[in-house]
């Protein structure tokens, strides 16, 4: 199985628009024509499950996608952005812009949880269990430090579309690298990193597939 991580093209209009698909003008001009290109550079794998974040900018992004006939792309609430104080707390604190530049002023050790929102823990404990869930529904089980498949063939490639703070978080832990306040692992706009599950004995590890350029 490949699992093809990635970040949506450039946004317009509200960061927190919650939709379903289909979904439109949840990307600016230049995300638009970002996704199309996004689409024509993986035109060569038609998906078998797309799966994105709730955030319209990553719905409308997935649409962009080659998918096999009657594959419907799936919300999953957990891949949701980074949720800011007035998100969490369901109103408009007077103080946020003063919350959000204090946060900024601090060291990344000050940060791993402060007024301005989620804390990295946070996100992890919601994108960690949503993970494990989605690839238990795909007959991918976690277990001895990989994964077990029910389908030992299983070829299947699957996406997850959301935001450059949930990739980070959640690549981070597909990959065994320690949780940082700030992922250490960058998305660029419609950026795409490819994790294969490689056999070992009859255990299944991810591995980071680093493509080469296209002539």
């Amino acid at each position: 199985m490949n699992i093809h991580f990635i970040r949506h093209g450039r946004m317009a209009g509200d960061p927190h628009r919650y939709d379903k698909p289909p979904v439109s003008g949840c990307l600016s001009p230049e995300g638009e024509a970002q996704a199309a290109a996004l689409g024509r550079a993986l035109a060569h794998i038609a998906f078998d499950g797309v799966y994105a974040s709730p955030l319209g900018r990553a719905i409308q992004t997935a649409q962009a996608l080659p998918r096999k006939p009657g594959v419907e792309i799936e919300v999953r609430d957990w891949l949701v952005e980074w949720r800011p104080a007035h998100i969490l707390l369901g109103e408009n604190p007077a103080n946020y812009e003063q919350l959000c530049a204090d946060a900024a002023k601090l060291r990344p050790e000050q940060t791993w949880k402060t007024a301005a929102g989620e804390g990295a823990l946070e996100m992890a404990a919601r994108l960690v269990p949503g993970w494990i869930s989605l690839l238990a529904s795909l007959g991918v089980h976690a277990g001895h430090g990989g994964y077990l498949l029910d389908d030992p063939a299983d070829a299947r490639n699957i996406a997850l579309v959301a935001h450059g703070g949930s990739l980070g978080h959640l690549l981070s832990f597909v990959l065994g690298v320690p949780i940082r306040p700030n992922p250490p692992i960058q998305f660029e706009l419609t950026g795409v990193a490819t994790v294969r599950l490689v056999q070992q004995s009859d255990v299944w590890y991810p591995a980071l597939v680093l493509p080469a350029p296209k002539p």
